[in-house]
């Protein structure tokens, strides 16, 4: 029986046990911390009304109605492929949102897009997965659509394979010739520079994506719970940098890029250390994970350039590259258009509410 329960600082009996069951045939399953998903939920119910809905077996569904604003979401999916069980819990989802008065419900998305958000369309990538890549068994989007809800907005992830590497560094030389002229400093991303830059890249990464669809501020305190020194640690200490402008000593561009650590299989809650980790991976694929300019700054070709310094030890540490989770209409895109690749296609769903 489907129970509809609001959150009131617990969750049900079984809740994360319940969401591995999809996941125990596949060779990929999502990362989720219950004490990070509790802290969470502790944080995001100041303001938002929260609602689970589960049968304690087969299904949990979180519905998240923020106390302003029109748009609900739901998160914390998982669900064995069942089409009536899933549109009898997105339909109660739906009466909810009704009665906050919201016009739409969005999702997957756990409060805002610094947490878990997205589905993965399609059969898995070659690569399977990668750190915080959202992954899904393959029948989830069809459990949304016969529920309602169609994707309103697409992301693509892109590998670049060894054999395509060498046309890279001739079509992006001058860019590489460049780099050492630009009026910027280059701040490796170590562990000691976050600690010592971190209410700049704190505000950095604020006002790069802030403008993003579905983009929600959160507090340092949450931003910190997943972006700290020891999240710099498993960074690349060569790609991985901090663009500062010299005239006027403000931060202007990052890019955060570490190895695909997945094959690695580290105990839950160990965290990665490039330092350690690195040398132990059967496969070096770089991930380009959270690259972005201020706006201030942009229309200077930092992007081109960020992938340049990136480029200069690339082939020493890695053979591939994988350009993670950009929005389809992304500029980044551009940089890989017109070589041979293999992507994987993401979409954050939306549905009205009548």
């Amino acid at each position: 029986m489907l129970e509809r329960i609001p959150y009131a600082g617990h969750l049900p009996a079984g809740f994360f046990s319940l969401a591995e069951a999809p996941y125990a045939s596949l060779p990929f399953a999502p990362e989720e911390s219950a004490a990070q998903v509790q802290q969470l939920l502790t944080w995001e119910a100041a303001r938002h009304d929260i609602i689970i809905y589960t049968d304690h077996r087969h299904l949990r569904l979180v519905g998240l109605f923020p106390h302003h604003g029109d748009a609900a979401y739901f998160g914390f999916w998982e669900t064995t492929d069942d089409a009536a069980l899933n549109a009898q819990a997105f339909g109660l989802l739906a009466a909810d949102a009704a009665r906050f008065g919201k016009t739409t419900i969005s999702g997957p998305l756990h409060f805002s897009t610094y947490h878990r958000y997205r589905l993965r369309l399609g059969p898995a990538p070659s690569w399977q997965q990668f750190d915080r890549e959202p992954v899904n068994p393959a029948y989830y989007p069809a459990l949304l659509h016969h529920a309602g809800l169609t994707p309103a907005l697409t992301f693509e992830s892109r590998l670049l394979r060894a054999e395509t590497v060498p046309r890279v560094y001739l079509e992006k030389n001058p860019a590489l010739e460049l780099l050492p002229q630009i009026p910027f400093d280059f701040i490796p991303v170590t562990p000691e520079n976050w600690a010592l830059l971190a209410d700049d890249i704190f505000q950095l990464i604020h006002e790069i994506f802030s403008l993003n669809p579905a983009y929600q501020p959160v507090g340092r305190a949450q931003f910190d719970l997943l972006y700290n020194p020891q999240y710099a640690a498993k960074l690349c200490p060569h790609s991985s940098v901090l663009f500062r402008d010299r005239a006027s000593g403000r931060l202007a561009a990052l890019s955060l890029c570490h190895p695909n650590y997945h094959a690695l299989r580290l105990p839950a809650g160990e965290s990665p250390v490039f330092a350690r980790d690195y040398p132990r991976l059967p496969r070096k694929t770089l991930l380009a994970k959270t690259v972005g300019v201020h706006p201030d700054f942009r229309q200077r070709g930092l992007m081109d350039l960020l992938a340049a310094y990136a480029m200069r030890r690339f082939q020493t540490y890695y053979e591939e590259i994988i350009f993670c989770l950009m929005r389809a209409d992304n500029y980044s895109l551009r940089f890989t258009d017109g070589l041979a690749v293999e992507t994987a296609h993401y979409a954050l769903f939306e549905r009205r509410v009548n």
